[in-house]
């Protein structure tokens, strides 16, 4: 299932995401594109740390622009060992059907996955 969300996710916008995070369906897999977001704040960055928590055993994958501020701050620490974060569509498709540490790939400059 894909999750689509734009714009700047900030506390602002919490009821937005946090209600779309709890309309996700709790039996399939997720990718939140985030390829059109322009900023997160920490507010949504917990929000997305406990959707995937809740979502166990089944997988969510975010997509990023590469390069964008949104990837640069999904791979600060602390963050990117929490959550997959990929900049290939292909490839964050292809990892839904598996565990973020079983995925495969080669990290491009903002430290997000890119497709082989």
């Amino acid at each position: 299932m894909r999750l689509p969300l734009a714009g700047a996710l900030a506390v602002e916008r919490y009821p937005e995401f946090r209600t779309a995070f709890e309309r996700a369906p709790a039996d399939l897999p997720v990718l939140v594109d985030l390829r059109e977001a322009t900023g997160v704040d920490p507010t949504f960055l917990a929000e997305l740390l406990l959707f995937k928590r809740r979502r166990r055993p089944f997988a969510v994958a975010v997509l990023v622009e590469p390069g964008s501020e949104v990837a640069r701050v999904l791979n600060l620490p602390g963050i990117k060992d929490k959550v997959a974060v990929y900049s290939s569509e292909p490839h964050a498709v292809a990892a839904l059907g598996r565990e973020p540490r079983e995925r495969a790939g080669e990290a491009d400059e903002t430290g997000t996955e890119q497709a082989r």
